[in-house]
């Protein structure tokens, strides 16, 4: 039973690659039929590249800046106003 059942399987598989080698043409016929092969041109749905106008670098620069919190600076401050009105600051070697 078992051996009726693995050749009546292997019959089946092969079936389809029998009728298959019936049906395709002989390659070395010059005169036999091909069919149609239809590819996709690459350059469908194309769009061409067109530049839009955007922001100047100036508003995109300023958009990119973190913006600083203002309370606790001294805006008003010379840069060397604050090391004068602690009495000075000296460097090595340097005399006021």
């Amino acid at each position: 039973m078992r051996t009726i059942r693995a050749a009546l399987l292997g019959a089946s598989a092969a079936l389809p690659l029998l009728a298959q080698a019936a049906q395709r043409p002989d390659p070395a016929d010059a005169g036999a039929s091909v069919p149609a092969i239809s590819a996709p041109s690459a350059f469908d749905g194309y769009t061409p590249y067109s530049d839009r106008e955007g922001a100047s670098w100036q508003q995109l620069n300023s958009a990119l800046v973190p913006q600083r919190p203002v309370t606790g600076h001294m805006n008003d401050a010379q840069p060397g106003a604050a090391s004068a009105a602690r009495g000075g600051h000296q460097h090595e070697g340097e005399s006021r």
